[in-house]
């Protein structure tokens, strides 16, 4: 039974964000591409619609990047 609490602490802490695209539609643009975060890493390709859990997939550090990026709109999932 305290398993499932757990789960359910889990979930509602998640923090995840959504990508909206790029903020100049007409740029032609279709993925935001990020560097590897770990040396020898590889690439991460963002396409807009996209939800990425902080945590898993991005760092904190480039959760909160992406949140002030000037050339593509990302957004705090709030579910």
């Amino acid at each position: 039974m305290a398993e499932k609490n757990e789960s359910k602490a889990k979930q509602t802490t998640e923090r995840k964000i959504i990508c909206k695209g790029p903020v100049d539609k007409n740029n032609g643009a279709v993925i935001f591409r990020l560097p590897p975060e770990k040396k020898g890493g590889k690439t991460f390709d963002i396409v807009e619609g996209q939800i990425l859990t902080v945590g898993s997939d991005i760092s904190e550090e480039t959760a909160n990047q992406l949140l002030d990026s000037k050339s593509w709109k990302f957004e705090e999932v709030t579910k």
